[in-house]
């Protein structure tokens, strides 16, 4: 799901296909009490600031100078318990836009929580730009793997590749060897029996 917010482009002139990280110089997690809607947010000013701090009752004590920074916000709604946590895993200034990809963590199966209605949140501070922001879930979440692990998966994915393009060639050679005895068959018809 990507939602694109506000704003022309200032810095993009030409597609230049290039990405580059952007760092996050505060981030804040937590839970707002009771239920909520979920929601990403760009606060590029203090009155949107004050008045997301006041809808929300949230009282993140933070002074942020919007004439240099602006805040990232994402809510991720109503949980039935506390221990899910929202993350932004990356943001990254890409051809004209900055993109931002969050993930949810939910609670660890051996985890104790609360059974309390929460609404899960993260707010980011990163340098102020005009370029629309556009958010993207991270699809598996943001997990961190073992080495051995990756290395595993690494492995896995690559015998299955070359093991897919092992099929694909067979899958090639048997099309041309049918091709090939359909036209003899159809050559060897046509001629006259003598």
């Amino acid at each position: 799901m990507l939602i694109a917010l506000t704003a022309a482009p200032a810095w993009a002139t030409s597609s230049t296909l290039s990405s580059m990280p952007i760092p996050q110089s505060t981030t804040v997690r937590g839970d707002l009490p009771g239920p909520g809607a979920s929601g990403v947010h760009v606060l590029r000013t203090a009155g949107q600031w004050q008045t997301f701090q006041r809808d929300l009752r949230l009282n993140w004590p933070a002074n942020i100078d919007f004439n240099r920074d602006m805040l990232i916000a994402v809510l991720l709604g109503t949980r039935n318990s506390s221990g899910y946590k929202a993350v932004i895993s990356d943001i990254r200034a890409t051809d004209g836009m900055v993109e931002v990809t969050y993930s949810e963590i939910p609670p660890q199966a051996n985890q104790t929580v609360a059974q309390t209605l929460t609404n899960p949140y993260v707010l980011s501070v990163i340098a102020q730009s005009q370029n629309p922001v556009v958010f993207s879930r991270g699809h598996f979440g943001a997990q961190t793997l073992p080495y051995t692990e990756y290395t595993r998966l690494v492995r896995q994915i690559s015998e299955m590749s070359y093991r897919l393009e092992d099929e694909r060639r067979k899958n090639a050679l048997a099309q041309g060897r049918i091709r090939d005895l359909t036209d003899l068959l159809t050559r060897s018809s046509a001629q006259p029996a003598n």
